[in-house]
């Protein structure tokens, strides 16, 4: 069981970074929201997969119990990244709205504002534009 959730999270992983790695503004939103669902699988991983509830029933055996404290960190990171997942889509379609566009474009040497950015290439003869 515990390799049937490596192999998920490796693969949430995975498509997440793809999915950030792109230009799409969308795309990397549902590729951080695929990336938080990775984290909250290691979480549910680490506390352990038990076959019986984690209530104890005063004899005091605790085998074959999960973990619940990772299990209510989990929950509460799921509500927060929905929220955080929520708002970025909010951002992003006010950002349509103004900009009109949702893609990510490349920066161009001739950008206004590049030129200060890049020290190496200044006018070497002292006079402001």
């Amino acid at each position: 069981m515990i390799t049937v959730m490596a192999l998920a999270v490796a693969l949430l992983v995975v498509v997440g970074v793809e999915l950030l790695l792109g230009r799409s503004l969308f795309k990397a939103i549902l590729g951080l929201s695929l990336l938080a669902h990775a984290a909250h699988l290691l979480m549910i991983a680490t506390g352990g997969v038990g076959t019986s509830p984690p209530v104890l029933d005063g004899s005091g055996s605790v085998v074959g119990t999960a973990d619940p404290l990772p299990q209510a960190l989990v929950l509460t990171a799921i509500v927060i990244s929905m929220a955080v997942t929520l708002y970025l889509v909010g951002l992003l379609q006010a950002s349509g709205r103004r900009l009109g566009a949702s893609a990510v474009e490349p920066a161009l040497a001739s950008d206004p504002g590049r030129e200060a950015a890049d020290p190496g290439e200044s006018d070497s003869s002292g006079a402001s534009p």
